[in-house]
């Protein structure tokens, strides 16, 4: 049977198959053409399709739908997915519901390498989280696609969405003493999100984080908090030292780029210098360390203990490229990575399950299925999942 041949006998979960295939690239470029020709025949196909791209936000920063030819509107939608696999986790999501539908089970099992079995349980698909914004008069406003006009605008400064999907202050005039105003974006499990800063500063801030920051800079400093992991790309200003204070340390530069993971749920404060020179005081225990690129700090807030050595920049940086990496980590440490990005909960049968080392390198908008099976191993481990929680047993 020709390909083009199996649409006119698809029922909609075969439908919600072919149309996760396109989205994502699956598809080759003549299967494309066909998938084409399909969706503009069939009207319950398109109904679908619009439902799915509508329902991830996926039509970013842009026009509604029904205002654009819906041929342009389809492209800008496939164009994006594939160029960003959208950062609150459409294809992730995607991906279960149509395993869902197809399947029509709410249990997986599949075969472990090892002689253990993983049954997951999805009860329900989470919704995308969006970053919220909380203005300084206390005001909140949910980053999305409904916010796409300017956020606020004063004389000082235009908040506003980019087309990329990222936050922007535009700096209108010269800032002025004592007129420091904070705004804070918090960024919830599952979702991760770009903000350029009024002096042109790049940050991107991972799941689960905040960063409070003023809405323009004073003359002579530039000051952030940040609660969480974030990269940093910091404008060079000699006259205003940029400084990032976390609840253990104070990090000091001219222009740089550097990561910081700072969870309050983590024992470890761990820096990482890309480019550039930095500096970090730790007021609790009295110490300083200058940081040279390739360089990273790893402070026990526990102990007080700190140390430096060599990192690896690319393993550091993979949550900000689309990737987990995991060398030879505890069980523990990779679950609670996965676990703000994911937002499940785990369970462990014994505690000396924490303690086993995986090594795992994954994309990180796969569904928890693969990420799982990415961890299959001869260690005997087993995982259940059950109602957004993770079983972990031997």
């Amino acid at each position: 049977m020709k390909y083009e041949d199996r649409y006119d006998m698809m029922d909609k979960n075969e439908k919600e198959i072919r149309i996760r295939e396109y989205l994502s690239g699956e598809l080759s470029k003549a299967e494309e053409r066909e998938f084409n020709e399909w969706l503009d025949g069939d009207a319950d196909a398109q109904r679908i399709f619009k439902e799915r791209v509508k329902q991830y936000h996926l039509i970013r920063w842009t026009e509604r739908w029904e205002a654009i030819d819906d041929e342009m509107a389809r492209k800008r939608v496939v164009d994006r997915v594939r160029r960003h696999r959208w950062r609150v986790g459409f294809m992730r999501y995607a991906a279960v519901i149509a395993v869902i539908v197809v399947a029509g089970l709410t249990i997986w099992n599949w075969p472990y390498r090892s002689t253990g079995s993983v049954a997951l349980t999805l009860v329900s698909v989470p919704a995308a989280n969006v970053p919220i914004l909380k203005l300084a008069d206390g005001k909140e406003i949910p980053v999305s696609p409904r916010n796409m006009e300017i956020i606020r605008s004063t004389q000082r400064v235009d908040i506003q969405l980019a087309d990329s999907g990222r936050l922007e202050y535009v700096a209108k005039s010269d800032p002025e003493a004592g007129q420091v105003e904070y705004n804070t974006l918090v960024v919830p499990r599952g979702c991760e999100f770009n903000l350029v800063l009024a002096d042109g500063s790049r940050v991107w801030l991972n799941a689960g984080s905040s960063l409070k920051y003023p809405e323009t800079f004073s003359r002579d400093e530039r000051r952030v908090y940040l609660e969480g992991e974030a990269y940093f790309e910091v404008e060079h200003d000699e006259h205003a030292p940029f400084i990032v204070n976390t609840e253990a340390m104070d990090l000091r530069v001219l222009g740089t780029s550097f990561n910081i993971k700072a969870y309050n749920d983590e024992n470890m404060v761990v820096t990482t210098l890309v480019t550039g020179k930095i500096r970090q005081e730790f007021p609790e225990v009295g110490k300083n360390i200058t940081l040279t690129p390739s360089r990273q700090s790893i402070f026990d807030r526990v102990s007080g203990e700190l140390e430096t050595k060599q990192a690896d920049v690319r393993a550091v940086l993979a949550w900000k490229e689309g990737k987990i990496i995991a060398n030879d980590e505890r069980l523990e440490d990779i679950f609670r990575q996965l676990s703000r990005w994911y937002d499940f909960k785990v369970v462990y049968t014994q505690p000396s399950l924490k303690d086993v080392r995986f090594y795992l390198h994954s994309n990180r908008y796969a569904e928890v299925r693969t990420i799982l099976e990415h961890l299959q191993t001869t260690k005997g481990i087993h995982f259940t999942y059950a109602e957004n929680t993770i079983y972990v047993s031997q």
